[in-house]
């Protein structure tokens, strides 16, 4: 179930602009902490799992490259806070039937 409440955080983050900035400058741990303070029961490694996964995705099936330092996927986080990767180049490019295959 975590990695669903996952999916419903990022959701919840690209929905509305104000939550997503107020993530956007917290730690790892700080995150995990006021996300399960508002209702978002997820854990670390559900976290890595999903982003990872998401990563694996974008890189190897979508763009046909292997994961090494040369992917074209790491210059889109450089000069942004990492959960605003996550949330415009990894979340929002999957469909709501393409999300699902993250959950298993």
């Amino acid at each position: 179930m975590s990695k669903q409440h996952v999916l419903d955080f990022f959701q919840a983050c690209a929905d509305d602009n104000d939550l997503l900035q107020r993530y956007n400058s917290r730690s790892l741990p700080e995150l995990l902490l006021h996300a399960r303070n508002t209702g978002f029961d997820i854990s670390q490694s559900d976290l890595t799992d999903v982003i990872g996964a998401m990563e694996v995705v974008t890189i190897m099936e979508r763009r046909g490259e292997q994961i090494d330092a040369n992917s074209s996927l790491w210059p889109q986080m450089w000069g942004k806070p990492r959960f605003q990767y996550v949330i415009d180049d990894l979340y929002r490019t999957f469909s709501e039937e393409e999300l699902l295959q993250f959950l298993s």
